[in-house]
This record gives C-alpha cells, structure tokens and sequence, in this order.
C-alpha cells in the first residue's frame, strides 16, 4: 500500500481494534442479564471485522470505472433494501421499528448499504457534464431520490439517519458548486421535513428534553448519565472496565460509546479516540483534493465518504455532551453494529483504491 491507502487503513484499522475492548466493557453486564452472554456484542463485533477487512481488500482492487458505471442500478438496490423492511417474511420489526432484513441468522440494516450507493450515485451524477440546463435537471432527479429516501426512513422511522443523509447531501451538493439558491431551496424543504418527522412522533418529542441553561442545552436521561460519566473520568479515567456510570447509560455500546471511553480512559484516551477521528478526516481531504484535479468523479466519492463520516462523528460527540438532542448515529467503526462496520470498511477499500491512485506521480 501507499501513502494514502496505508494511512486510511491503519486509522480505520485502529478504530476498530480498539472498538472490540470497549464495547465489551459497555455492554457485558446488559448482555449478562438479557442474553446470558457477556461478550455476545464484543464476539459479534469480532466476527464481523476480518470479513468487512476482506471486502475492503477485495473492493480495492475493482476499477473505480466500475463503481462509476454501475452507480445507479446499484442505487435501485439501495431503494430495494429500504422497502424489503416493510415486506415479510424479509423485514424484521423490534421496538416498533422496522431498519432490518433477516435473511436465516443474518441481520442486515440496509439504511447502511443505501448510504454506500448514494454516495457513489451522486459523485457520478455530479461529474456529468456542467451544462447550466443539464445541472438544473440532474439537481431535480437528485431531489425526488433524496425525498424518496427520506420517506421511507421516516416510515421505519429512522430519522437520525434521515438527518445525515440531508445534511451530508446539502454539503455535497455546496462541495460540487451545484447553484446556491437552488440548494439553499432544497435545505429549507429538508428542514421543514425534519421537523415534521421529529414532530409527528411521540417518541421523538421524548427526546427534546431543553436544560434551561447553555450547557448542555438538552439533558435527557442518557445524556445526563453521558456527562456524568466523561466528568467522573477525569484525566486518567478509573481503569479499564472499572467505569460503574457506564452500566446507566441505556445502550452505550452503540450511540453512546465516548463517554465510556473519557469514564474508564480519562481526557486522555477521550481525547486520542478524537485526534484518530481528526488525523483520518484530514487524510482523506487531502487525498480528495489530490485526486479531483486527476478524475472529478473520484474526488467527489472520496469527499462523500468524507462528509458522510464527518457529520456522524460530530453529530454523535455533540449529542453525547448534550449540544443536540438524542439520535442514534453511532460513532464510525468505534461502536456496535456489523452492518456499518461493513459499510463502513467498503468505504474504505473505495478510499484505498482511490488512495493507490492519488499517490501516482
């Protein structure tokens, strides 16, 4: 591997590693008790990464030409995924709430594998020629496919996810030098979406607990317990798998993994978790602006990820210290799932291949 394609794996790879000890430490004594397995989400875990580190190797060595040509019936079997939830024997419901397909004893979240495919679908859209008339239309097209991505993501509900699709788009959209009002436009239609989805269900309301003060703005049950966790740390935290705020905190293997990390590892290794976030993010905008002055269709795929990552990240970090209110965005490779831990690391071969062409002289 190169420079590019070296520096994105190690980063993603150390993410992950250090992902297995936390979440186990998250979530044994919960697993103890309902599953009677302790290390039933860190085993999980475990299983899924060597197989995602495998198609991360194998889609890095498929042409980019591939991905390019192929972006939109690939994006039709996004728009499959999405609606096999709602179709049994197929879609799988829990907790009033229907993100998954089951297929034997494997559980897939195809909110994830959309995410993939829209990011590649709109780097192809937006490389197309800038003919004024042809952007008006191809701005449109990609309007109706993001409204019908929001639907369905508002009929599972998953409108966390609903909020970083909108979001990571609207900031593509600006990246690509789309027209300004136009999407200045489809950001208040966006907005006005969201918040009749977060208005329209009880549960969602539940969420907006306002603090009355300017920090934390929002203090809910689990953010409470979030903060409480990251103060009792303090510098060198209490040890790993000694954290006793941790076990408060519904589900902190998942969306609320960081306060485990500042609880058990201190501001120190809080704070190292944040710098790989930063030191990966970096990488892959440089690796973006190496590559778009060779191929625009590549640069925008590389800054998709980018973007898609980067508002998951800073989404998860400001809800866990209660500048938002709760959503469940997890944090990339960090937190429980293998669905996006497989996405997430498909993304990564795309950015290894891309990485492997950007270092060519």
């Amino acid at each position: 591997m190169k420079k590019y394609d070296r520096m994105i794996f190690i980063l993603s790879l150390l993410l992950s590693l250090i992902g297995l000890p936390v979440i186990h430490t998250a979530s044994w004594k919960w697993a103890s008790i309902s599953l009677n397995n302790p290390s039933y989400f860190s085993k999980h875990q475990l299983i899924y990464l060597p197989l995602s580190i495998g198609i991360a190797f194998f889609i890095s060595i498929i042409p980019i030409s591939f991905w390019k040509k192929f972006s939109f019936p690939f994006l039709i079997l996004g728009f499959l995924g999405l609606i096999l939830v709602f179709i049994p024997p197929f879609g799988k419901v829990s907790r009033n709430v229907a993100r998954w397909i089951e297929i034997g004893p494997i559980q897939i979240q195809p909110v994830e594998i959309m995410r993939f495919t829209w990011i590649i679908f709109l780097a192809q859209f937006l490389s197309l020629n800038k003919d004024k008339k042809l952007e008006n239309i191809r701005l449109i097209w990609i309007m109706i496919f993001l409204f019908l991505i929001a639907f369905l993501l508002y009929l599972q509900p998953n409108v966390s996810m609903l909020i970083l699709f909108s979001l990571s788009t609207f900031i593509i959209l600006f990246i690509s030098n789309m027209d300004y009002k136009q999407t200045t436009l489809l950001a208040l239609i966006l907005i006005l979406f969201i918040s009749i989805s977060i208005l329209t269900g009880d549960y969602r309301k539940q969420r907006i607990v306002m603090s009355g003060s300017f920090f934390p703005l929002f203090s809910t049950y689990q953010q409470s317990q979030a903060l409480n966790a990251i103060k009792d740390g303090g510098l060198f935290g209490k040890g790993w798998g000694r954290g006793s705020l941790k076990f408060y905190i519904p589900e902190a293997y998942n969306d609320f993994l960081l306060p485990v990390i500042f609880e058990e590892g201190g501001l120190i290794a809080g704070t190292f978790i944040i710098f790989i976030y930063v030191l990966l993010i970096l990488t892959i905008f440089y690796l973006s602006l190496n590559i778009s002055k060779k191929d625009l269709f590549s640069g925008l795929l590389s800054m998709g990820i980018l973007v898609f990552w980067s508002i998951e990240i800073i989404l998860n970090i400001l809800m866990n210290i209660g500048f938002l209110p709760v959503m469940g965005l997890p944090l990339p490779f960090l937190s429980f799932g293998g669905s996006a831990l497989i996405v997430n690391w498909a993304q990564v071969g795309l950015l290894m291949k891309l990485g492997s062409m950007g270092d060519r002289k």
